[in-house]
């Protein structure tokens, strides 16, 4: 038999091989799970709701790579008979009336659904602040944010509350929490992983994406979710490709917004992947327009809430908090034109990183350029300075942990890849992983 609450530190894949192994039961392995969500969420509150009872689904495939692991949502998915309040609760959420079918295909591969989890309200915004739910703190270090907006879901995985969850990311929601905690974050293509049953921030950018500790982790859940896993784990064709990859990286990288300790970390991380024999290719990004292009998401995001909200904007706009108030007021006063700008920014934004990327096996870049920070602190700007150009072009993008000092915040590496490419990233991204080695 093997000690339950060191079980629960590993990935979802060593606790599921657990179970096969007969090492630990699969109910003993969820009342553990329980137990460590009583013991440490009352100061992280990285749940919203708790199941009382949680066991795999009827009919699950016992013999999935992840069965018996408990997985949770953040509470803009749909489970049946939860109510979904997307983290405000002035839409006043009944419970749901069926399950998204994201969190159905991990429930039929035999993970055991144990919760939906904080975030920040309406996934507009990136410090899980919540003025309804409570903030959700990061485990790494007491009064910092996890990030956001699958706030959340970065801090259980991190503190060992889950061994899946699954957020949705629209501009670096899933990527962002991912860095600050520690933990990997992937956001899958467009329409790779179905969003029905999810509460819609823009339907142009949403993306539901995994926060998991490994990458096998993240591969094995998104090959139970994905639309068409036969094609998309063929890469397009390219497992005979050489073992030594291409990446792309910035040309005059000293002009990108990033901390110290970023820079230091990211500079260290691409040192590290060109001793081990990949080529490093250094690419001109400085036609692109980062601030530019984060505002026109920001605006799109904005104006379609307005539609979203429109009910409660209209009966009880007190109820919803200050900020969102002056984000949808601030959309409110855009014309039409303003929001056909910013879809054509978007759009072209998201084609020019797609050429760009051609004949490469991915984009290296920091995931933040900024570590956790304070929550008493106002959230940089250029938060999501650097993974919002995946969203526009509907590319596939992770973020890895790099290894820092037992005592320092994490840090997150971003490799972007090509559209319908998922697995050929993963893949790379599990190599990169292996190269920096346990962190």
């Amino acid at each position: 038999m093997i000690d339950a609450a060191t079980l629960l530190q590993q990935d979802g894949m060593a606790q599921a091989r657990a179970i096969a192994g007969g090492r630990i039961g699969g109910a003993e392995l969820v009342a553990a799970q329980l137990a460590v969500i009583g013991r440490l969420d009352p100061e992280i509150n990285a749940f919203v709701q708790v199941v009382g009872s949680p066991s795999p689904a009827p009919g699950s495939n016992a013999a999935s790579p992840l069965a018996g692991a408990c997985f949770a949502v953040k509470d803009n998915i749909d489970v049946l008979g939860w109510p979904t309040h997307a983290g405000l609760r002035a839409r006043q959420a009944g419970a749901a009336t069926r399950t998204a079918s994201a969190a159905a295909r991990l429930e039929a591969a035999g993970m055991v659904f144990i919760g939906k989890l904080n975030m920040h309200a309406v996934a507009l915004g990136a410090t899980n602040h919540n003025a309804d739910f409570g903030d959700c703190h990061n485990p790494r270090r007491a009064g910092y944010t996890p990030g956001g907006s699958s706030g959340g879901s970065g801090a259980a995985v991190a503190a060992g509350l889950c061994a899946i969850a699954l957020g949705t990311d629209t501009m670096g929601s899933v990527r962002i929490p991912a860095a600050y905690c520690g933990v990997v974050g992937f956001k899958p293509g467009f329409d790779q992983i179905p969003v029905d049953g999810v509460v819609p921030l823009s339907r142009l950018l949403d993306h539901v994406g995994i926060l998991a500790r490994s990458v096998a982790d993240v591969t094995a859940a998104y090959l139970a979710m994905t639309t068409d896993a036969v094609d998309t784990a063929s890469g397009g064709g390219d497992q005979d490709k050489p073992q030594t990859m291409a990446f792309a990286v910035p040309a005059q990288r000293e002009t990108l917004a990033m901390s110290d300790e970023v820079r230091q970390a990211y500079e260290a991380a691409i040192e590290r992947i060109r001793h081990q024999g990949h080529s490093l290719h250094e690419i001109d990004l400085s036609p692109y327009d980062f601030t530019r292009v984060r505002r026109a998401g920001l605006l799109l995001c904005e104006a379609e809430l307005l539609d979203t909200l429109a009910e409660p904007l209209a009966q009880r706009p007190q109820a919803l908090p200050e900020d969102l108030r002056a984000m949808l007021n601030f959309a409110a006063g855009k014309s039409a034109v303003d929001v056909a700008r910013a879809l054509a920014t978007a759009v072209s934004a998201g084609q020019w990183l797609q050429h760009r990327l051609r004949g490469f096996d991915g984009l290296l870049l920091p995931t933040a350029g900024q570590t956790a920070f304070p929550m008493s602190e106002p959230a940089p700007h250029d938060q999501a300075d650097f993974t919002a150009m995946a969203n526009m072009a509907g590319a596939p993008a992770i973020s890895l942990p790099l290894p820092v000092g037992h005592e320092d915040l994490p840090i997150g590496l971003q490799l972007i890849g090509r559209r319908g490419f998922d697995a050929a990233l993963l893949r790379a991204a599990a190599r990169i992983e292996a190269v920096l080695g346990a962190v």
